[in-house]
């Protein structure tokens, strides 16, 4: 069987998004195994933690065709990284995701640290600190929800940076990365950017 491209990937999870809006219960294996005990599903995904935002189920996606990674505001450090990796050498993942969302409570508070100086949720504070230092990097914020596409086109940077495996596949034209924004309020996906490139300098 022929390995479905990433850049159709994309398209299928987009129609797959639309149609689970509407309330369709078709699910896509995306060109994934059907057998239970075969890992190899073609698209990876960082995503947040939020209970609303479950990437299998945003995409329209059968079971075993999404590999997830996901911490409250997809935040991303090298063992996430390194998950990534995983799934692109070893797993076979052509597709990886960066997943953002609206009403994301973790990049709002991260959003009032960047603003203030002070995390407004002590129990937190460790990671808004971590995301709210991403929004410096990154340039800045003018509003919530500016920061939650800051913060997705962000953490696909750092990915890039911390995961050489698939900054390599990226180079070869085997893999591409993409970032997507969810709204919980309409079920839709936009793109916020369909292939992110590595710099010419950190390709291996």
């Amino acid at each position: 069987m022929s390995l479905i491209p990433a850049a159709e990937l994309l398209e299928r999870i987009l129609a797959g998004n639309r149609g689970w809006a509407e309330g369709s219960s078709e699910r896509d294996y995306l060109g994934a195994p059907t057998d239970p005990l075969i890992h190899q599903p073609p698209v990876a995904v960082i995503g947040c933690s939020d209970a609303r935002v479950m990437p299998a189920a945003v995409f329209g996606a059968a079971p075993g065709a999404i590999f997830t990674l996901r911490l409250p505001g997809h935040y991303t450090d090298i063992p996430v990284a390194a998950g990534m990796g995983f799934a692109v050498a070893t797993a076979g993942a052509r597709l990886a995701i960066v997943l953002g969302h609206e009403d994301c409570r973790a990049v709002d508070a991260a959003f009032t640290e960047y603003r203030t100086g002070t995390a407004p949720d002590k129990a937190l504070a460790p990671l808004t600190g971590a995301l709210a230092a991403g929004l410096y990097e990154a340039g800045g914020a003018t509003s919530v929800e500016h920061a939650v596409d800051v913060n997705a086109r962000h953490t696909a940077q750092k990915l890039l940076a911390q995961c050489p495996v698939l900054r390599h596949e990226i180079s070869l034209g085997h893999a591409q990365l993409a970032v997507l924004r969810y709204s919980p309020s309409t079920k839709l996906l936009t793109v916020l950017e369909e292939s992110v490139m590595p710099p010419r300098d950190a390709t291996h």
